[in-house]
């Protein structure tokens, strides 16, 4: 399998956690982000969860100590490796890895598999089509009544709070069509709330937009998502 995220949205230049997924800086703390998706989705004892995109596993290895099992789903072959390591240095027997695409989910996991599903950084980095399949794949293996986060999601009514202007927006969205390049930027694609909302309300899942705590490192311009899986 090509690690077809290598250099583009994942910067593996050594061991740290951070470079590995393009963070840099002290504001980046994964236990307090962790923390914060707990907090959100409130993890039980017996929930068996999914971590969509889940990276290293830098932050499944905190939820895991809320949880039954969580099963982590990434493509990328190198932050797998490393996820693996961190399993077998830290003996967390519940974490169970997939090398895996994550539009396969649905071949991964039978129907109603899941208490709880997320996925955070890396919903933007679908686009509409696939991020739609991807709700419908996530509604399908997580139970009814269940609940499935969304996080750190750039809001596109909130873009220049980001840009300093919109020149410099423009030109980077140009230049990634030249280039071939897939997202209007190096965060993906910036998401209206209520493009989620509508998909929601069209298939009758309850859904929370849900603003960031302003200690999070990206609450001036990112959201979170809660959906009530009703099914």
């Amino acid at each position: 399998m090509s690690d077809k995220f290598i250099g583009k949205w994942v910067f593996p230049s050594d061991d740290s956690l951070l470079e590995q997924s393009a963070r840099r800086g002290e504001r980046y703390n994964f236990e307090n982000i962790a923390n914060d998706i707990i907090d959100k989705v409130h993890f039980e004892p017996e929930d068996i969860v999914m971590d969509l995109c889940c990276g290293n596993a830098a932050l499944a290895k905190y939820v895991s100590k809320t949880c039954k099992e969580i099963h982590g789903v990434d493509h990328s072959e190198h932050l797998i490796r490393t996820a693996n390591k961190i399993k077998e240095k830290e003996s967390i027997s519940n974490l169970h890895l997939y090398l895996s695409d994550a539009m396969n989910i649905d071949k991964l996991f039978r129907e109603d598999f899941f208490d709880k599903s997320y996925c955070y950084f890396s919903f933007q980095y679908f686009n509409k089509r696939k991020r739609e399949l991807l709700l419908a794949q996530l509604s399908r293996v997580t139970k009814r009544k269940g609940w499935i986060f969304l996080g750190d999601i750039p809001d596109k009514t909130r873009i220049w709070n980001f840009y300093e202007s919109p020149k410099k927006f423009y030109r980077e969205k140009i230049s990634r069509i030249l280039q071939f390049k897939e997202g209007e930027c190096n965060l993906g694609w910036w998401i209206d709330p209520k493009e989620i909302v509508q998909w929601c309300d069209s298939h009758r899942l309850n859904v929370s937009i849900m603003p960031q705590d302003k200690n999070m490192p990206h609450a001036h311009y990112r959201f979170d998502v809660l959906i009530r899986n009703s099914k």
